[in-house]
């Protein structure tokens, strides 16, 4: 493997774009003839609208489509255009584009999520996007693998991952036992990821959100199975699901949280960014929960061990940890590692 030859078909632009071969640009904006969205995040939806004005096509998995559609705030003019211009790949599909093969592959990290395997002048290139290592494909055979950051330092460790279901379910259950309603906050993906938790740990109460959050959930129960009893709040009596329940989980975007009423229930908010305690709590009636889709440090480090791809490229535009992680890839598994873009301005990282 000639490293000049594979870093003529990969660079990172300090606006979070990864360009892959001649034809691609992935989670953002470039003059290409493809954009790919690898899921729909915002800091990888970024640019949206300059790909739908100047690339011939946008890939992305149907239900990473089907929730750009429902998230954001297109005008009637650009949902027509990203109709148009959209190409959905299932998970192993395939498509050619000027002699270049992508294929998206599963990843672990909200509805939708893949990473990005293109072939191009006969080298395998792969990007991982955002993930959680259990549930995601490792790919493998790489001439090179572009991988995320976003807890690339080596003091973001969950020793306790393995509990937080279990425990996140309990307060749950502690909340609903009092006979008030239960308030979850996080972002799109981790707050699905949630309520599969609580349904698979016999959680039977009804659920509640706002409409655009039922939306995304009807889409993720569309792919990723029945999740059940919930119900747009505009649309539903609360005072009778007390009555008929004796309780209810009220789900809202990591944005309400700081809105947030105290007078009555338990409030939960779901963060990646705690690694001291599962659980922990911030005054009376509102505790942190340390549930994250993404890898932390370790799992990082696991996906490059198994991959043993010829060259690893850290992305530095959307961590400030990306040297730090390049250096311990070098040091704990004597692969070549390198970080992309250099003098790099991150941007914002939802988890």
């Amino acid at each position: 493997m000639n490293e000049n030859d594979l870093r003529g078909l990969i660079d990172i632009k300090w606006n979070g774009a990864i360009l892959i071969g001649k034809s691609f640009t992935v989670d953002g904006h470039w003059n290409r003839p493809v954009r790919v969205i690898t899921h729909a995040h915002l800091d990888h939806v970024i640019g949206l609208r300059d790909s739908l004005k100047n690339s011939g096509a946008i890939v992305f998995t149907p239900a990473t489509y089907e929730l750009i559609m429902e998230i954001y705030e297109l005008n009637g003019a650009l949902k027509a255009l990203l109709s148009k211009k959209a190409i959905t790949l299932s998970y192993g599909k395939y498509l050619e584009v000027n002699g270049e093969v992508i294929r998206l592959v599963k990843a672990n990290h909200i509805v939708g999520a893949s990473q990005v395997l293109i072939e191009s002048n006969g080298l395998r290139i792969g990007y991982t996007g955002d993930f959680k290592l259990r549930g995601t494909e490792i790919m493998n055979d790489l001439d090179a693998l572009i991988i995320e950051a976003t807890y690339g330092s080596r003091s973001f460790k969950r020793p306790f991952k393995d509990s937080i279901n279990e425990l996140f379910v309990d307060l749950v259950m502690d909340g609903l036992a009092s006979g008030t309603p239960v308030y979850i906050y996080g972002y799109y993906g981790k707050l699905q990821e949630a309520m599969y938790i609580l349904r698979s740990s016999g959680v039977t109460a009804p659920f509640i959100m706002p409409r655009r959050l039922y939306k995304v959930t009807s889409v993720a129960e569309k792919y990723c199975g029945s999740i059940g009893n919930y119900y747009d709040e505009t649309l539903i009596e609360l005072k009778k699901l007390l009555r008929d329940y004796g309780g209810y989980i009220a789900f809202y975007h990591m944005n309400k949280a700081s809105k947030r009423s105290l007078t009555e229930g338990l409030h939960i908010i779901l963060t990646g960014w705690e690694f001291y305690e599962p659980i922990r709590r911030r005054s009376h009636n509102t505790w942190t929960v340390a549930l994250s889709d993404h890898a932390d440090y370790e799992e990082l480090l696991e996906y490059v061990e198994r991959s043993r791809p010829g060259l690893v490229i850290v992305d530095a535009s959307r961590s400030e940890y990306a040297e730090e992680f390049a250096r311990d890839v070098e040091a704990c598994t004597s692969i070549r590692s390198i970080t992309m873009p250099k003098n790099n301005r991150s941007l914002i990282n939802y988890s």
